[in-house]
């Protein structure tokens, strides 16, 4: 018996290593989208890379101005659009590398922006839930983060020009954001009351909340929220 499983461990052992040496990391992945523009306003890329071993990968982006995003797992070749606002002006360096799901890592693409403009900023905020534990839409107790049981109406303040407000919830692919309502009155409102499909949108458990607002030449202002979510 004891021969038999140092024969075993013979053929697996070089069979893992080789696997582990096959794998190939992806292409340098590519970037598009605007190269300049507004601080304050938000500007959407696209990224997209294949891998050679048609394994699935994640992008990390990191936008210049000391944030950083990651996405989920997506399929190879399959185009991901994130978005951004850079608040103050300048010129900024987006860095994207591409991993696969064995952990190789592609050789980092490079896109440079400028803001030489500012929009005027006031406020944006999503003020409700925002540092606390909410339960069905009450406050029960403040706290550092955002946890949600049941339904909750999503509140934000805006400035007096913001003309509509539109809410989104991350895919639950990582690659975009479903947009879940739009209001045009203030105050600004979402009753999140909906059980969205598990498979497309992440509405339970450790999601991120997005609230956009525009005016009436398009001008955009965002907030977000990473929350947990409970029924």
């Amino acid at each position: 018996m004891k021969k038999m499983v140092v024969f075993v461990a013979a053929i697996l052992l070089p069979m893992a290593a080789m696997n582990a040496i096959s794998n190939s990391p992806p292409e340098k992945p590519t970037i598009t989208g605007p190269t300049s523009g507004e601080a304050g306003k938000t500007y959407t890329y696209t990224i997209v890379t294949t891998d050679p071993d048609g394994d699935k990968v994640k992008y990390c982006i990191n936008w210049g101005d000391g944030n950083e995003f990651c996405t989920d797992y997506v399929k190879s070749g399959q185009e991901v659009q994130v978005q951004h606002s850079w608040q103050d002006k300048g010129s900024y360096t987006i860095t994207v590398t591409a991993t696969d799901e064995h952990g190789a890592e592609s050789q980092p693409a490079t896109l440079k922006v400028s803001m030489p403009l500012s929009y005027p900023f006031e406020r944006f905020k999503i003020i409700k839930p925002r540092n606390g534990l909410y339960i069905f839409g009450i406050k029960i107790m403040p706290m550092i983060g955002q946890i949600v049981i049941g339904n909750i109406n999503v509140v934000v303040k805006a400035p007096s020009y913001i003309k509509r407000v539109e809410f989104f919830l991350l895919l639950t692919c990582g690659c975009g954001l479903e947009k879940t309502f739009v209001d045009t009155d203030p105050p600004f409102k979402w009753k999140w009351d909906t059980d969205y499909d598990d498979n497309e949108v992440k509405d339970e458990g450790l999601t991120w909340l997005f609230a956009r607002g525009y005016d009436n030449e398009g001008h955009q202002l965002e907030d977000s929220v990473i929350l947990y979510k409970i029924g």
